[in-house]
Order: structure tokens, then sequence, then C-alpha cells
């Protein structure tokens, strides 16, 4: 009986566990490694990031944030840095 309830419960898990989302901004104003650890520090901060990491050489922020996030937090996360960020993409991602 055990071990058909736990087969169950591992069946069933992946169903019930939310998508998250990969959001991708564009921030042009990025021109030294200054710069991409600041942008880090604003996004890994904000309430609701899974993760974050940005790049010198795109001059992009890529965060991984849970399904219904508001992307406008991420761009207000980037605007305390100085910085104008703009939503390039948004994929689902498993």
């Amino acid at each position: 009986m055990k071990k058909l309830l736990c087969l169950i419960l591992l069946l069933c898990a992946p169903l019930t566990w939310a998508a998250n989302k990969q959001v991708t901004i564009d921030i042009e104003q990025m021109t030294c490694s200054l710069c991409v650890i600041s942008v880090n520090q604003a996004l890994r901060s904000t309430e609701g990031v899974i993760k974050a990491k940005s790049s010198l050489k795109t001059r992009q922020a890529v965060a991984v944030v849970p399904d219904g996030f508001d992307n406008q937090k991420l761009l207000a996360a980037v605007a305390k840095t100085g910085y104008t960020g703009k939503i390039n993409s948004v994929v689902d991602i498993k």
C-alpha cells in the first residue's frame, strides 16, 4: 500500500510543479565588469527571482522567475542601478 501511494505521488508531482520563465533584458549602458556586478546584485536581491546573470559581451541580463512574476520588478531593479532595461524576450522553461 505504501509503495503504491509513493508511486502515485511520484507520478503526479511533476504535474503540480509550476513552470518558471526566463526573462532576457537588454541593458545597453553596461560598459564594464562593475556594471555587470551591480545589475546581478540588483536582480538577485529582487524578491521572487530564482536566478539572474548578466553579460557584458551581450549587454543583456537573464533572470529566471516563477510563472506569473511581474517583469516590471526586474526593470525597476535594473533602474535602481542607474541603467535602463528593456524586456527582450520571455520564454517558459521547465
